[in-house]
């Protein structure tokens, strides 16, 4: 191959060198400068999307602060403040209220009409707001039932 470019003559020499020069540049930017300029933005769109749900999280972060600090008493004073005026306007006894951390109210009823506690399902769910995460119910008696139920505060 040598032998060859030496019998050119010296204008085809110096074309042929700057021809190569020029693919040696291509091949150069297409196959490893291309390619790093893609990662690069692609490395850039990325931080900003990270950006972005950092930016989101701290800011859920300081609302649950902020309910933590004010709210979250405020929540559970008002479900079991609900519990207990519903449960006495429907005469029904309470046996056990049990407030849990994150807010749900656990309330148990032993030997009761199921008709009352499902009036006062009812009221709590559809007429209130108040969500309910689990009802347990045990046959008793004919009629009664003993029932355990969790509570959530709605939206």
């Amino acid at each position: 191959m040598k032998k060859w470019f030496v019998t050119r003559p010296h204008n085809e020499q110096v074309s042929l060198a700057v021809l190569a020069g020029a693919l040696l540049v291509y091949g150069l930017w297409m196959g490893v400068l291309g390619p790093l300029q893609n990662a690069r933005e692609e490395a850039i769109m990325q931080n900003i999307r990270a950006a972005e749900v950092k930016q989101r999280v701290n800011a859920m972060v300081a609302e649950i602060q902020r309910l933590r600090g004010t709210g979250a008493t405020q929540v559970k004073a008002n479900l079991l403040t609900l519990v207990n005026q519903i449960s006495q306007s429907q005469s029904l006894p309470i046996s056990r209220i049990q407030p849990s951390s994150n807010g749900e109210l656990q309330v148990r009823f032993e030997s009761v009409l199921f008709n009352d506690v499902v009036a006062f399902l009812h009221q709590l769910e559809t007429v209130e707001g108040a969500i309910v995460r689990e009802v347990a119910l045990t046959r008793t008696t004919a009629g009664l039932v003993s029932a355990t139920i969790r509570l959530a505060q709605g939206g």
